[in-house]
């Protein structure tokens, strides 16, 4: 049986009333919490399909946390989702131990979107001359990707045989946008043009070469979205009374750490940068998968003497500020608590990103090598909800 439907309008109050009583009826539970909210479902269109209502996670903020960025320049609090106690505590002292030690030192290396087709050709012979014709006609195929967005700019091409088959990965400024509707929409017109003055036996928009959603080391290598470093010095007396522990022993452990790391095949090298990815991604309403990727990151912890630096590389950062979910009202009204909702904000945000993960690996490590991780955990992490004796079975 299919869930209800109404084909004049499927985020009307009414639709959604039938699809919740439909789904009660069938798992024999009341539904009471999905529905209450005060955002308009009109207001996803274009976000989610078959609305039964919103699943509301709670966001909490942390800071100051001082960033030193081109583009992030200041004190900021940082909204973060999660449903995980101590994270936000972790975080909140990491923001403080990086604020107190002059702020994180933020730079943007790189920002470009990928999208990688491929192509097939009579021989290897043939994907010789192929590669050579894609050389030669780039300005041509840069004109013809352009053509069908106003805020999109192919940036460059590189191409890969494995014998009759060449991949294209194709490298697009997106503007604000995450950019792969944009980007996916220029590939396919390319492709069309390819095949029409090329003899391919037959192409594909993707050849999963992207590397889309999916942790993969050619992102981690050559980038994708964002790449976006930071570091921070902290000296001896704040290690001390902030992190309860001593460069020396964090140096120790880190290194310790990346060969634990390395043993077991890890491909990143860090302490847990996907909780502050997944944390910033669902409250500032990004696309959740590009978690995947954009969690592969390398932290970094040296003793110079009795202060410890530590630096934080994220190559492949997928952010943007303007389409997807960030105008849905909770996700915006994230955006807009550190200044980067809507145009012109995407880079801001990607530093502001990098400057929080930077501060919650300092604070786990310390957490770790000062012994405090499990009673963290012990004190913020236990959550003990009351019966609730309203959800009977419907």
């Amino acid at each position: 049986m299919s869930l209800p439907k109404d084909r004049k309008n499927n985020y009307s109050e009414s639709a959604i009333k039938d699809r919740i009583s439909f789904l009660s009826r069938r798992s024999g539970f009341s539904i009471r919490y999905l529905k209450s909210s005060s955002i308009d479902a009109e207001l996803t269109r274009g976000n989610i399909e078959n609305i039964i209502g919103f699943a509301q996670v709670p966001v909490g903020a942390i800071g100051p946390l001082k960033i030193n960025g081109k583009y992030a320049n200041g004190d900021f609090y940082v909204p973060l989702s999660t449903t995980e106690g101590a994270l936000i505590s972790s975080y909140n002292r990491g923001a403080r131990v990086v604020s107190l030690s002059g702020g994180a030192n933020v730079v943007l290396v790189k920002d470009s979107m990928q999208r990688a087709p491929f192509f097939e050709l009579e021989n290897v012979y043939k994907s010789g001359e192929f590669v050579e014709w894609i050389k030669k006609n780039f300005n041509k195929l840069k004109e013809v990707a352009e053509s069908t967005t106003d805020h999109g700019k192919l940036l460059g091409c590189d191409t890969y045989i494995q014998g009759k088959i060449v991949f294209l990965r194709l490298s697009f400024s997106t503007g604000d946008a995450m950019g792969m509707n944009m980007i996916t929409k220029a590939s396919e017109k390319l492709c069309a043009y390819i095949s029409d003055n090329f003899p391919v036996v037959r192409c594909a928009i993707e050849s999963n070469m992207a590397v889309d959603k999916k942790p993969a080391s050619i992102n981690s290598i050559m980038g994708r979205g964002k790449t976006v470093t930071a570091d921070v010095l902290i000296k001896e007396h704040i290690i001390s009374r902030f992190l309860r522990t001593t460069a020396e022993k964090i140096d120790k452990t880190y290194r310790q750490m990346v060969m634990g790391n390395l043993m077991a095949g890890v491909l990143g090298m860090n302490g847990h940068i996907a909780n502050g990815i997944a944390a910033l991604f669902l409250a500032c309403g990004q696309d959740l998968a590009n978690i995947s990727e954009s969690c592969v990151g390398y932290s970094y912890a040296e003793a110079v003497g009795k202060d410890l630096y530590v630096s934080l590389n994220l190559p492949s950062l997928v952010v943007g500020t303007v389409g997807g979910g960030v105008s849905l009202p909770t996700q915006r009204e994230c955006l807009e608590i550190i200044g980067c909702y809507g145009r012109g904000k995407s880079k801001k945000f990607a530093e502001i990103v990098a400057a929080t993960i930077l501060a919650g690996e300092i604070s786990l490590i310390s957490a770790i090598v000062a012994g405090d991780f499990t009673r963290a955990h012990e004190r913020y992490g236990r959550n003990k909800p009351l019966p609730d004796p309203g959800n009977s079975q419907a």
